[in-house]
């Protein structure tokens, strides 16, 4: 319960900094600090019922509507419509990384199609290349051994954004992913819900 509580309130106070960038006019005159556990709590749930959704405070609070009234924690980060919005955001990122995996995936492969060596359509320095796209050509060409160069860098990519490991279903075996499933963040098992914790304060 303890390790529960830590990561309640490492989130809660990345979700409080966020949210201070994200409305500067804010200037924290909401009644109680426990808006930002509450807004930790919907997070974890999230994740917990879909481990696709990562534990991303930034964007959990960047993926939030502006609307024009005075902020609102309560209201703009512990609703349910909070996690619609963040699961929207998630899911839009995925959809955009894999048409562009896809297209430098897809441009690579006609390069090979029309006659050039695999190795030097990989090697290349085109920027428009990643190194998880030369990952997934070498490994959809079955070139484990080509697919080995390009490793470490596609580790790294993915690590700058882990939703790449969802982009890239259809264009290789989620066996195959350079970053192995042990390497995804810890899927919390959440106790039962403490629903007064979701509850705006009451003065």
């Amino acid at each position: 319960m303890l390790a529960f509580q830590a990561v309640i309130d490492a989130l809660a106070e990345r979700i409080e900094a966020a949210y201070e960038l994200r409305r500067p006019g804010w200037h924290g005159t909401c009644s109680t600090s426990r808006v930002w556990s509450a807004a930790s709590a919907r997070l974890l749930e999230a994740h917990e019922s879909d481990p696709s959704v990562p534990l991303d405070p930034e964007l959990f609070v960047a993926s939030q509507p502006i609307g024009p009234m005075y902020p609102d924690p309560w209201q703009e980060l512990t609703q349910p419509v909070a996690l619609h919005c963040y699961q929207g955001r998630v899911a839009a990122i995925v959809r955009q990384l894999h048409v562009e995996l896809a297209g430098e995936v897809r441009r690579a492969e006609g390069l090979i199609k029309a006659g050039q060596p695999i190795v030097l359509v990989l090697n290349s320095r085109n920027r428009r290349l990643s190194p998880l796209s030369r990952f997934i050509v070498a490994q959809r060409a079955g070139r484990a051994a080509l697919a080995s160069r390009y490793r470490r860098e596609a580790v790294a990519q993915h690590r700058s954004c882990p939703l790449y490991r969802q982009a890239s279903a259809g264009l290789l075996a989620a066996d195959s992913y350079p970053v192995g499933l042990e390497d995804k963040p810890t899927t919390l098992k959440l106790p039962s819900p403490n629903r007064a914790l979701l509850q705006p304060h009451q003065n």
